[in-house]
């Protein structure tokens, strides 16, 4: 035991994709590991949390790190006689990848996490621009998160500032399914303690800041050269797999970009997707074909990564088993776009988080690749959310109708 901390905080994440954790003590590691620690299941509801559920919470034996004297580690849910609950995003992505065998056995993702850094006003830690040089709260921010992510066995690529001011970007390399997800979970983390110690706060909302770009989360997906070159030239199963993602493009919105909030990022900015269309080169299409693989660009950070990628996974396959025929490439400039022309087939994403909800009930494949309780449980929460939106009156509302309705 000489080897293992005082306290080991073991995370896991609710349907919501928020992270919460139970501290153990280190004398009490193996004894958690082996028997699990008992907690109220209900918090896996986030604040939807309604009836207590007792439920067991096993720490990931062979997560653990202990970094600068503090234990880290991953749980998972168990039913109170010690199954695996599909209703814990991480399990159901697990699930996921052992019902699809090969191709989630094969598949690995490189992302990109982009995020905003403010002060305690709420304003930009600084008014730099893409790839600026800028020095200060922000960038040594970034750097120490990168630092213990490195720490923990997470391949950082690269880090750096983004197209908006006191924005900043993560770059992770290639991981498999359940590896990539954890590691996004605790760069959330870092970002967030490193934010705190330099006296500035992170947020992972899409769009935090009018008139500025969002913040996207972008997944970048090989398969050992099962889906295309290194020139990024596709074969045959890497342009099915691509048609399926297509195909399921508006049930994949309610799992990538899951708040109201999302919705002015996608449509509102000129770098985020608004409709289901593949691309080379255009940084607007929803996905971008590349030497790095298949871009998948519809998600934000505020997404529940185990359940994003599960869904990810869930329509390649489908696309795969189904021979999805791909669509011609949009290569076109966005000011030459025409969506009437028959060229190109143009479907419009979900405007709405309730137009996103809609969709992701209504396709058959992705509901069926998840637990029921774990489906009604985000549903449930995020149409609570929408409705709590629709009814809230704004400021915007109130300077342009008050005085001129």
């Amino acid at each position: 035991m000489s080897d293992v901390p005082r306290w080991i905080r073991v995370s896991f994440i609710d349907v919501f994709g928020e992270t919460n954790s139970v501290q153990v003590p280190g004398s009490r590691w193996a004894s958690a590991v082996a028997e699990g620690i008992l907690f109220d299941g209900s918090a896996l509801e986030g604040r939807a949390r309604l009836l207590e559920s007792d439920m067991l919470l096993r720490p990931v034996e062979k997560s653990l790190v202990v970094s600068q004297g503090v234990g880290r580690a991953f749980g998972e849910v168990l039913t109170p006689v010690g199954e695996p609950w599909p209703g814990d995003p991480r399990i159901a992505l697990a699930l996921v990848v052992d019902r699809l065998g090969d191709l989630a056995a094969a598949w690995k993702g490189m992302a990109e996490l982009e995020f905003y850094l403010l002060d305690m006003q709420g304003a930009p830690v600084d008014r730099g621009f893409y790839f600026d040089a800028v020095e200060g709260r922000g960038i040594e921010t970034v750097r120490r998160a990168a630092e213990g992510l490195a720490r923990h066995g997470v391949e950082v690529q690269s880090c750096h500032h983004e197209a908006g001011p006191g924005q900043y970007e993560i770059d992770f390399g290639p991981l498999p399914p359940t590896q990539l997800a954890d590691a996004l979970t605790l760069a959330k983390q870092l970002v967030r303690e490193a934010a705190t110690a330099e006296g500035i706060r992170a947020t992972f909302m899409a769009r935090p800041l009018e008139g500025e770009p969002g913040s996207g989360l972008h997944l970048h997906q090989t398969a050992d050269h099962e889906f295309g070159d290194a020139a990024g030239e596709l074969t045959s199963s890497g342009r099915a797999f691509l048609a399926g993602q297509l195909r399921h493009a508006a049930a994949l919105v309610a799992l990538g970009s899951p708040t109201v909030n999302s919705y002015k990022r996608l449509h509102g900015t000129g770098e985020a997707p608004g409709s289901a269309m593949w691309s080379h080169r255009h940084r607007a299409a929803l996905l971008r074909v590349s030497a790095s693989g298949i871009e998948y660009r519809g998600s934000d950070p505020s997404a529940n990564p185990y359940l994003l990628i599960a869904g990810l996974l869930l329509a390649g396959a489908d696309g795969i088993s189904e021979d999805a025929e791909l669509g011609p490439a949009q290569d076109e400039s966005i000011g030459g776009f025409d969506p009437t022309g028959d060229s190109v087939r143009y479907e419009p994403l979900p405007r709405t988080l309730d137009d996103a909800l809609d969709a992701l009930m209504a396709d058959d494949v992705i509901v069926d690749g998840f637990d029921d309780a774990l489906l009604n449980r985000l549903v449930d929460g995020r149409r609570a959310e929408a409705a709590a939106y629709r009814q809230h009156v704004t400021k915007w509302e109130i300077d342009r109708y008050l005085d001129g309705a």
